[in-house]
């Protein structure tokens, strides 16, 4: 049997730090069922256990948020250049 762990719900938030400007896996996380609490991944999951996507598919990078507006703004209408009042 398949037992549930903490990293597979859908309440549980990966905790990551930033080293060598990389964003690399801590091991720890947070439960948002209720109140936050903090969580190990590798924990047991509780009774409040909802099956969840891959924390890398919900993490969303810099690079994907730079694209994106990017994508948005050259999309947007140029304003019309500014004129002198006469």
């Amino acid at each position: 049997m398949n037992e549930a762990y903490c990293k597979s719900c859908q309440h549980f938030i990966q905790h990551y730090a930033l080293r060598d400007g990389r964003l690399i896996k801590v091991y720890c996380g947070h439960c948002t069922y209720a109140t936050p609490k903090t969580k190990h991944p590798d924990r047991k999951a509780c009774e409040h256990f909802k099956q969840g996507i891959k924390d890398t598919e919900r993490f969303v990078s810099k690079e994907y948020l730079s694209k994106k507006l990017l994508e948005k703004v050259m999309s947007m209408e140029l304003l019309p250049e500014i004129e002198d009042f006469p």
